[in-house]
């Protein structure tokens, strides 16, 4: 009973995480065409302001990449998530050279993470069966 109980959560969770994550996406799309919109409006009117876009741009790729993170469930798309969030803030940003250092470091050690840290398996989607090694 008890073991049934604990997955029907587990179950209703996953679910649950699915449906936030084609909220997500919905949003994300949304904000897309109104992005490209607003950005062709400004342009033809000649008041294009290059910040605005690059913060809407990354807003959005950090919300694709959320949207992965909560579908996938592996370590990869977690790293994925903070180097885009931690870009997305340099980017956008104007911080003191301080700020900008802690996070390049940042980048840069979750690059070392991705590179020494990170297997194969890391990159499998759950459930899903591991790809055969070619025939020899």
């Amino acid at each position: 009973m008890k073991a049934k109980a604990v997955y029907t959560l587990l179950k209703t969770a996953w679910v649950l995480e699915l449906v936030i994550a084609a909220f997500i996406l919905i949003v994300t799309v949304v904000q897309m065409v109104l992005t490209g919109k607003d950005s062709l409006t400004a342009l033809l009117a000649g008041q294009f302001d290059l910040d605005q876009f690059l913060v809407s741009a990354m807003n959005i790729i950090v919300g694709l990449e959320f949207m992965k993170m909560l579908i996938l469930h592996t370590p990869r798309a977690v790293t994925d998530v903070l180097l885009f969030a931690i870009a997305r803030q340099l980017v956008v940003s104007h911080a003191s050279p301080v700020d900008t250092l802690i996070g390049v470091s940042a980048v840069a050690l979750i690059f070392v993470i991705k590179k020494f840290l990170h297997t194969k398996e890391d990159d499998l989607i759950p459930g899903a069966q591991p790809p055969h090694p070619p025939a020899s």
